[in-house]
């Protein structure tokens, strides 16, 4: 299985194929931060239309979260699940938040901002401001160590006017809307509204981690019952694994 997509800020088509046990080993078994532990899957799921590896760090930071939940749909599917609890006093009532992957991406896609100038490629500017901008790089966001210092190599001057900023941050969000956000739902029971905060990288992470989580029982099975070796078995495609693990279950029970 594998899955095709384009990319909401720079427009790059990508392809991401089905994981491997190894992908999920990376995944299980990484202490990485969040970005870092996402750039290391990506870079070996997801390629260009062309087979390509895809130049990760030159792309609009934004990217890198949507390419998070091509991987997530290639490999869990296309709706996701988030569990909250109803914050009402007295209620705590456990609430599923359910939204289908391209329905997110299409609510947060790329807008026209009123004012901006294109400049010389990668720059933007904005009438009436002496400033220009451009969107942060996936290598920004790994270089940088806090927003102060993104500022400043992605806006110059940096000591703009907190006014301009502003606006600068509005066009940004426009041009490269953030998929970090807020998620609404109502309690079943109380009726109460409630919020759930959806980071696509960090969430994606935990749910792939959670799913590997039988990795090694899987590995253990397969090892004993057909004699292959760990490499071999960390070769095959997670649903082909999953089968063999199902058939191998169902002779011991039979």
């Amino acid at each position: 299985m594998s899955t095709t997509a384009t990319l909401p800020a720079s427009g790059l088509s990508v392809w991401a194929r089905e994981p491997v046990g190894a992908d999920e080993l990376l995944v299980y078994e990484s202490d990485r931060s969040p970005v870092d532990s996402m750039l290391a899957l990506v870079g070996r799921l997801v390629t260009d239309a062309d087979g390509e590896p895809v130049a990760w760090s030159e792309l609009p930071a934004v990217d890198l979260a949507a390419a998070a939940l091509l991987v997530r749909r290639v490999w869990l599917g296309r709706t996701i699940q988030a569990e909250a609890r109803c914050p009402a006093a007295g209620c705590g009532e456990p609430i599923d938040v359910t939204f289908a992957i391209d329905t997110y991406l299409e609510h947060r896609r790329r807008r026209a901002f009123r004012g901006l100038t294109a400049l010389e490629l990668p720059w933007f500017g904005l009438e009436r401001a002496d400033v220009r901008f451009r969107v942060p790089t996936v290598g920004d966001l790994t270089a940088a160590g806090d927003r102060a210092a993104l500022v400043e190599q992605c806006v110059q001057p940096p000591s703009v006017s907190s006014a301009v900023l502003r606006r600068v941050e509005r066009a940004l969000d426009a041009l490269a809307p953030s998929l970090d956000g807020l998620l609404a739902g109502t309690c079943p029971v109380c009726g109460a509204e409630v919020e759930l905060w959806f980071a696509p990288i960090e969430y994606v992470l935990l749910e792939l981690r959670d799913a590997s989580a039988s990795l090694f029982t899987q590995v253990h099975e397969l090892a004993l019952a057909y004699h292959w070796s760990e490499p071999e078995i960390l070769g095959l495609e997670c649903r082909r694994r999953q089968g063999y693990v199902e058939l191998v279950r169902a002779d011991l029970v039979a």
